[in-house]
């Protein structure tokens, strides 16, 4: 078995870029034993050995401890040993002397609870592994991975929105409280999601991608974070900062790239099982399962679901808002040689009812009834802080569906050179469907959205490892087809799902987009401790337009097609007409530019470690929806958006003892210039204020790991920003200087668990975490502007607890322990949710300019069981 561990490791080391085998000298050698902190030896532990220039070799320990390289070069090297259940440990500055055996003893510490250790050993050639804390030191980008223990402490029914709060500078909004539903998150004042509520719905320019597959839709540029709504199947999540390295680049990496590694396939079989079930009757089964190495194959299948109640409830009916959500994922992994070929997929569903937005105080003109003056008045309050309307007065179902194939080919062209090359196809489906609305009687009651995109791509990439430099390149092509299909309809009026009425609203716009980008960069490293990388890439896109409503859909009695353009007028509007919100001629418009970047780091003590960089970057505005570019707006100006990221900062690193073991700490200043945007804030009755502009966020992130005594594991993030748009336009009008709406002044949390052994080989390891969001500024809808009106911070406590037992973990979470009451959300209405626009006898201060908010979670509590096979 050791023999096949040699070999598979031997490939590992291949395989890595920037990781080969390296030349080695007769009768010089490296050898060493291995023990732990009782002294007793420690066998199969994985060793590596690296040279200053980043080559390196690797080896098992023995029964008794021992590891062997045989026939090194003279030089300096560096030691990193591994080993499951161990906290990883390294050696660096080790002189190796020509005609001499150097002996380097390790002491190796069980691992903290806390702490994700990736076990090369048990995992197969071009698999994803999670960053080392050292790798994450020696970049010159600011990254924040979170591990799978880190990931825990949100229970076991978190999304993959949920999960990005975990990071500095993030403000995640949404309307429910599991993974089945959509959620907004901002990062460092960039956006990305969709929660489903009117209000800023600003650019999606964060990159998403799973196992290195882009998520986002190609055209919307949107991801929809109940696509990943089991926590579970995630190994770990990476948030680079900032635009990155070209090499690495998607589409949208204006404000950074967010990468979800799913758990992965390993050389030996393994299975887990974990059911849960806590509050407002949620429950939650998910599973992965390894089949281990066969004939160079290796098949990992993960999977899960849930469902049960939102913590907001109907007025009156009690109606508690069901959802649910299931996730299946495979890969399949083949070792040929030191190569490898990697196949996966992906598919996810999710559904849940959306509830409205509440008002913050009683507004007479909003009842539940829909009538004013008629029935209990509906706010926080009066009927509730979380309270919603009844099924029969309000309901809409939003489910959304992903599917992902994809092949990955990893070859070794030779010992320095690594070639990539990746393949994909990804099928979206949204259908929203709502059924009531006393709020919106008439031609328009009913909403029946069911857009969907395909998307082919192709990325090949290569690395090649020299004395000095390592220079690294990628090239994609990307085509999607998006279809903005929609129907606002009423029965009454002869509308159906597929059938237009008079008054009605429909739209059915095709986009096809097409992305493609050409990037070179090169790691310069004179010596092993400066790495400086310039890049540049060039990018291009193109987008099409044809409208296809009237081929879509058929009219209801009476009625005829609105032609007019909303950009330039063109067309008729008629009294008995349908409004098509795509009734414009087609269009084709492409652009292309340049994205320069360069940053380093210099490691100027062997703990650490300065760096910095500035990284342009271009993304091409969103498509579909009821507005935006070729619909309400002019192609002609369709124009690239430019991100300009400058940051500098420090990180530490130390692997020693007591306070030291295991700390990683990093801290950053950014500046984000973010150039030509188009802002297109989405209403409730499904119109678009058009507006463009450009903004500048500026602040200090910081992170920090540590094991600073026995047993206690803490991380801490914390980010202090300011954001401001120097350019605001919309109806014409220039607006200077207003503040990004929902950018906190300020975030923080911070987690700690402690392993306490108690009697009889009972481990008990309870988990504290603490998170704030600063206050933040919040958009007038009633006059298409952010506003200098500020929502209040809030602060939630949460806590768990885990207890091992041989194969078992069981498992109590526990959220919003304080259960305090806070809105995640708020913005100023300009009256067209709740129609009190239409009520002009009504006091001006009731018909529009009140708030309108969505509630965080209550108190809520989770209890869950795993079981390791």
């Amino acid at each position: 078995m050791r023999h096949k561990l040699l070999f598979l490791l031997g490939i590992v080391c291949l395989l890595v870029p920037g990781q080969t085998t390296f030349a080695q000298t007769a009768g010089t050698k490296v050898s060493g034993t291995i023990v732990d902190s009782s002294q007793a030896f420690v066998s199969d532990a994985v060793v590596t050995l690296t040279d200053s220039h980043g080559n390196s070799a690797a080896t098992v320990s023995n029964n008794a401890g021992v590891f062997t390289f045989d026939r090194v070069q003279p030089g300096a090297y560096k030691i990193a040993v591994e080993k499951d259940g161990f906290a990883a440990a390294r050696r660096d500055n080790l002189n190796v002397t020509l005609g001499a055996t150097l002996a380097v003893n390790i002491q190796m510490q069980l691992a903290s609870s806390m702490q994700s250790v990736t076990i090369s050993a048990h995992m197969m050639n071009g698999v994803t592994t999670q960053p080392s804390q050292e790798q994450l030191f020696e970049s010159g980008q600011s990254t924040r991975t979170l591990d799978r223990s880190q990931m825990d402490t949100l229970g076991p029914v978190a999304g993959a929105g949920q999960i990005l709060s975990l990071t500095p500078g993030a403000n995640v909004t949404g309307y429910g409280n599991t993974g089945a539903q959509k959620y907004s998150i901002m990062i460092n004042g960039i956006s990305q999601g969709w929660g489903g509520y009117g209000g800023l719905s600003t650019s999606g320019s964060l990159a998403v991608t799973f196992d290195g597959i882009p998520m986002s839709d190609p055209a919307t540029d949107l991801w929809q974070s109940d696509m990943l709504p089991v926590s579970q199947m995630i190994q770990n999540t990476n948030v680079t900062y900032g635009s990155g390295e070209p090499a690495d680049r998607w589409y949208n990496n204006i404000g950074g790239g967010i990468d979800f590694t799913p758990v992965q396939p390993t050389d030996r079989p393994h299975a887990t099982v974990s059911v849960a079930y806590g509050s407002y009757q949620q429950k939650q089964l998910s599973f992965n399962a390894s089949s281990g190495l066969y004939h160079g194959w290796s098949t990992l299948l993960a999977g899960g679901g849930g469902q049960g109640n939102d913590f907001r409830t109907g007025i009156g009916d009690g109606f508690a808002s069901p959802s649910k959500d299931f996730a299946l994922y495979s890969k399949t992994l083949k070792s040929v040689g030191s190569n490898s070929f990697e196949l996966g997929g992906y598919y996810a569903h999710s559904g849940s009812y959306r509830s409205q937005v509440t008002p913050i105080v009683a507004n007479p003109l909003i009842t539940v009834s829909g009538t004013p003056g008629i029935g209990e008045v509906y706010s926080e309050q009066t009927s509730g802080y979380y309270s919603t309307l009844p099924y029969n007065s309000y309901n809409k179902y939003d489910t959304n569906d992903m599917a992902i194939i994809y092949g990955r080919e990893t070859m070794h062209l030779d010992p320095l050179t690594t070639l990539q090359n990746t393949s994909w196809f990804q099928r979206i489906d949204r259908t929203h469907y709502r059924t009531d609305d006393v709020y919106s009687p008439g031609a328009q009651l009913r909403e029946w959205n069911d857009p969907h995109t395909d998307t082919i791509g192709d990325r090949l990439s290569f690395s090649s490892l020299l004395p000095k430099n390592t220079i690294s390149g990628s090239a994609y092509y990307i085509h999607a087809l998006y279809n903005t299909r929609n129907n606002f309809y009423n029965p009454a009026d002869g509308g159906s799902k597929t059938v237009a009425n008079i008054g009605g609203k429909v739209r059915s716009s095709y986009f096809n987009q097409d992305d493609f980008a050409i990037a070179l960069q090169d790691d310069i490293h004179p010596i092993d401790r400066i790495h400086i990388t310039p890049g540049i890439r060039y990018v291009g896109f193109t987008a099409s337009f044809a409208d296809h409503a009237q081929q879509d859909f058929t009219l209801g009695p009476g009625a005829i097609w609105d032609t007019a353009c909303r950009y330039n007028g063109e067309g008729e509007s008629y009294t008995n007409g349908v409004n098509d919100q795509g009734a414009c001629p087609a269009n084709s418009q492409n652009r292309s530019g340049v994205e320069p970047s360069i940053d380093a780091n210099a490691q100027v003590l062997k703990w650490l470690a300065i760096y910095g960089g500035y990284a342009e970057a271009l993304r091409a505005p969103e498509l579909g929806g009821g507005g935006g570019v070729f619909q309400s707006v002019d192609p002609s100006s369709y124009h690239l958006q430019r991100g300009k990221y400058g940051q500098v900062g420090f990180k530490i690193h130390t692997d020693g003892s007591g306070f030291k073991h295991n700390l990683l700490f990093g801290l950053a200043y950014f500046h984000n210039s973010y150039e030509n945007q188009e802002i297109d804030t989405s209403l409730a009755n499904g119109d678009t204020i058009d507006s463009s502009g450009s903004s500048l966020f500026r602040g200090v992130n910081m992170y920090f790991d540590d094991d600073p005594i026995e047993h206690l594991t803490i991380f801490t993030n914390a980010t202090f920003q300011s954001s401001k748009f120097t350019n605001y336009v919309t109806g014409g009008v220039s607006y200077n200087d207003l503040p990004v709406s929902y950018v906190p002044n300020a975030t923080f949390n911070f987690g700690a668990t402690y392993d306490w052994a108690a009697r009889y080989r009972l481990h008990i390891q309870p988990t504290f975490f603490l998170q704030t969001i600063g206050s933040q500024h919040i958009f007038d809808n009633s006059t298409g502007t952010p506003s200098q009106t500020t929502m209040p911070s809030y602060t939630t406590a949460n806590f768990s607890v885990k207890v091992p037992l041989k194969r078992f973990d069981v498992t109590f979470n526990a959220s919003n322990l304080t259960n305090s009451k806070y809105n995640e959300y708020e913005y100023i209405s300009a009256g067209s949710y709740f129609g009190t626009s239409a009520y002009t006898s009504a006091p001006a201060n009731e018909q529009s300019g009140y708030l309108l908010g969505y509630p965080g979670a209550p108190f809520t509590a989770y209890g869950s069981v795993t079981y390791h096979f």
